[in-house]
């Protein structure tokens, strides 16, 4: 009897031990970045002849994530964030902002390396003029191209990406752009970027 109950114990403490030692499948994360590219959208002037230019692929992220372990090598992270570039002056500024949502998978090239290809709606996409009318643009979506790095003593990851998205004229002021007028307006907003994930 007492083999049998010390067989019992040995095996509820593995178990709990093993229990204890699995890392869970789901983690999240806050994300700030910046990117760079795509077509000028206004530029401002001051008087030192200095200018300052808004891009439709540039600006600074802010926002979170979702990340999910499929197994040992997949994983796919889910992200929201805002992002945002502004050129600022005294009598009025311009500010271009949209919401991103993604999906990017990833496949673990090594315990700090992994590789990702995914996909992202662009909406809420704005440019707002304090020099002339606003511009609204239709809801985009876009192709990323994600390599991550994480760190070995830091519960951070850097990710250096590359999207693929283009933009639609949806109204000019309070009126809306014809479907012909809009496609021969496309913004191009392909951008860079480099992004810091903190993991928790």
């Amino acid at each position: 009897m007492k083999k049998f109950s010390l067989a019992v114990i040995a095996a509820l403490s593995t178990t709990t031990f093993a229990s204890e030692e699995s890392p869970s499948p789901f983690s999240f994360s806050a994300t700030a970045g910046y990117t760079f590219g795509g077509d000028t959208l206004g530029t401002l002037v001051y008087e030192d002849d200095s200018d300052n230019s808004v891009k439709a692929g540039s600006g600074l992220i802010l926002g979170g994530g979702f990340n999910y372990a499929l197994s040992q090598k997949f994983d796919v992270r889910l992200n929201a964030a805002i992002h945002l570039d502004s050129a600022d002056a005294e009598n009025g500024d311009f500010t271009f902002s949209r919401l991103a949502w993604e999906a990017i998978p990833y496949y673990k090239v090594s315990e700090q390396i992994k590789l990702g290809l995914g996909a992202g709606i662009d909406s809420a996409v704005e440019l707002e003029n304090d020099f002339g009318d606003d511009l609204e643009f239709d809801s985009a979506g876009k192709f990323i191209v994600s390599g991550m790095y994480s760190f070995e003593n830091w519960s951070a990851s850097l990710e250096f990406r590359y999207s693929i998205v283009e933009y639609e004229v949806a109204k000019v002021g309070r009126y809306s752009v014809v479907d012909d007028l809009a496609r021969e307006n496309k913004v191009d907003a392909n951008h860079v970027g480099i992004l810091l994930h903190w993991n928790f």
